[in-house]
């Protein structure tokens, strides 16, 4: 089969102390500190097959998140400058769905011709984390595309439970690429479903809300915001392609922050709310010394702030902002478990998000560099990788 196959040198930088786990199974918990010479190209690979508790799947559509693109970036030292879990060589992708062509032997939920979305973070379902209910902590996570091959390839191999039926979407819209390119979006929806609702704990309608970051995890929250019955809907982006797109996906208000001078952006909320703040800020662009000040200025009396987008390094906050109107920050990392695919699945077969608009780009996977050239410049909203596209 083709697939978009990516290498890399183990070379733990000096000074790196490496885990036993990581020495063990040669993955990295921070790829920037001990893999290099990476680099990546369509080729040939053997046809997977799957295990008893697994599927096959025909790749239908994979989606280029930024950290495919970021991975294959390298700094002076020719080290990666994805700093998060990983493993090499590797088959990249990890937001993808697929059209089950074989089932293992103890697959008892799952037959040749369904349509599924792929779940990004593999739980174990054993650990301590999970045991509570943490699936995107969990202490043996998995992750397709990052520690083990995922979907920029003809096919790939994947564990039955962390498979969702898409038949639903394929019934609401009558027709397969429709169902298949939406499942490839449910990954970046579930991560901001689970920053706003699993860990933010987002309940009641009405509020103001605020989102940093129209890139698709932000373009996401707009989405799922628009639908959860808030008030004013805000958009923080400084990109004109991506300020269309958050109008096209149900934000009142977009605005470039770079357009406002110190304190002006918490000053401009508090006026168009009359005073009353932000409820429920979205932080989807990892941009924290510009937008942590804005939600202090400018939050609800119990509001909350949900941190999605990430960022290495620390972020100065002015706890006393927080602590005076009782706000409260939450931290989210991934969108497993917690019933979150069938809930964003339920939402796309309803008609309630489409998350097609914000698709800006369909490659084939032979030129799936095209794709992550243009993903890199940061205009984009989602490209798609497909056998499917010529």
């Amino acid at each position: 089969m083709r697939a978009f196959y990516v290498e890399a040198d183990w070379a733990p930088t000096a000074g790196y102390k490496v885990s036993k786990r990581e020495e063990d199974t040669k993955r990295a918990l921070r790829g920037n500190s001990i893999f290099k010479n990476i680099r990546g190209a369509v080729t040939d690979r053997p046809n997977p097959t799957p295990k008893a508790d697994e599927v096959l799947l025909k790749v239908g559509a994979a989606g280029i998140c930024g950290t495919d693109a970021h991975l294959l970036r390298k700094d002076d030292d020719n080290y990666t400058r994805y700093d998060g879990h990983s493993k090499y060589p590797i088959i990249t992708g990890h937001e993808f769905s697929g059209t089950v062509v074989e089932v293992g032997s103890a697959v008892k939920n799952l037959k040749a011709g369904d349509l599924v979305a792929v779940e990004s973070m593999n739980w174990c379902g054993e650990c301590d984390a999970c045991r509570r209910g943490m699936f995107n902590q969990c202490r043996n996570l998995e992750e397709p595309g990052l520690t083990y091959d995922g979907g920029f390839a003809e096919f790939s191999v994947i564990k039955e439970k962390h498979c969702y039926l898409l038949n639903d979407l394929k019934n609401y819209y009558g027709d397969d690429v429709s169902a298949l390119e939406q499942g490839a979006m449910i990954e970046p929806v579930g991560v901001a479903y689970n920053g706003l609702f699993v860990c933010g704990g987002l309940q009641r309608p009405g509020g103001h809300a605020a989102v940093f970051g129209a890139g698709p995890v932000g373009l996401a929250a707009v989405a799922l915001l628009r639908t959860s019955g808030v008030g004013k809907l805000f958009c923080f982006e400084t990109t004109p392609e991506r300020q269309q797109l958050a109008k096209d996906l149900g934000a009142d208000y977009v605005v470039d922050p770079t357009k406002f001078e110190e304190g002006g952006a918490a000053e401009y909320l508090l006026d168009m709310t009359n005073g009353q703040g932000i409820r429920i800020f979205a932080e989807c662009a990892g941009a924290n010394p510009a937008t942590y000040p804005v939600m202090e200025g400018s939050i609800e009396i119990g509001g909350k702030t949900c941190q999605i987008g990430h960022r290495v390094g620390k972020t100065p906050v002015d706890m006393y902002k927080f602590m005076w109107n009782a706000a409260r920050i939450s931290g989210s990392n991934g969108q497993s478990g917690c019933g979150i695919y069938p809930d964003v699945i339920n939402l796309m077969a309803a008609g309630r998000i489409d998350m097609r608009k914000a698709i800006t780009g369909r490659v084939s996977l032979e030129k799936i560099q095209d794709g992550l050239d243009a993903s890199s410049k940061g205009a984009a909203g989602k490209i798609l990788v497909s056998t499917m596209y010529k």
